[in-house]
């Protein structure tokens, strides 16, 4: 959780300053609340501040490691700086101390919109084995000269989630060759996360399209409303095979 780490200019360092930024604030408004309310010397007060120092810690943790708790953490958290703000504002009466409540819970939603990017948690079906309604769709993926059996899915924001079986590490650029609607084409992308396989699955990339040249965006722009119209045909025909069943 060093600052000096930390490069701005990328979009998941970002999210890490704002939750350093978020905890930062809370600490104070928490000390301030206690502070003005007089119970800064309670065991209540030790009891809590441990407590919130052991949730950050657990949430910074999931972040760093792409866990899916981080969601619910981020739930939890939501709620507990909503909560402390209204108090704030409307039962005890310091409007400072709700201002920073109220700030963090900006920088929370804030770090949750740009982490929620196929980059770093993709939505992933793990649950669908018919791969005749997997949301995804086959490519050939260019590895060094090497091509490998791939699926694309999740198509959101320049940004892709890629299942494959080969490794490569985050910063490898690939080629993905595509056939979508008789069109044959390749587009650009580079490797930014990696996901550990479970065994017996692919592992997950969070891949970024780059090379957004007029052709390259008017192709990305297809494969993406392809892919989000083949998902609501699998969807359709999904329920329409488990109504005809039962």
């Amino acid at each position: 959780m060093l600052l000096p780490r930390l490069n701005l200019q990328k979009s998941y360092d970002k999210v890490k300053f704002l939750t350093i930024l978020q905890f930062v604030m809370v600490i104070i408004a928490f000390i301030a609340e206690a502070f003005v309310t007089k119970s800064v010397f309670y065991f209540s007060f030790i009891f809590q501040t441990v407590l919130l120092l052991a949730i950050y810690n657990f949430y910074y943790n999931a972040l760093s490691n792409l866990y899916y708790s981080y969601w619910n953490l981020s739930l939890g958290l939501s709620i507990y700086y909503l909560v402390s703000m209204v108090r704030n504002f409307a039962v005890i009466g310091y409007p400072m101390i709700g201002i920073l409540f109220c700030l963090s819970l900006c920088f929370l939603l804030m770090a949750c919109y740009i982490v929620s990017s196929p980059l770093y948690f993709p939505r992933v079906h793990w649950w669908e084995y018919d791969f005749r309604f997997r949301a995804d769709i086959r490519c050939w993926v260019e590895i060094d000269n090497q091509q490998y059996l791939g699926r694309l899915s999740d198509l959101r924001r320049g940004a892709a989630c890629l299942e494959l079986f080969q490794h490569t590490h985050v910063g490898q650029p690939i080629q993905i060759h595509l056939e979508v609607l008789n069109q044959s084409f390749t587009l650009h992308a580079e490797v930014r996360s990696k996901r550990e396989p479970i065994i017996g699955r692919s592992i997950v990339y969070g891949i970024k399209f780059v090379n957004f040249d007029l052709e390259q965006k008017q192709r990305l722009k297809l494969l993406t409303n392809y892919w989000r119209e083949s998902k609501k045909i699998k969807i359709r025909n999904k329920f329409a095979l488990t109504q005809k069943s039962s």
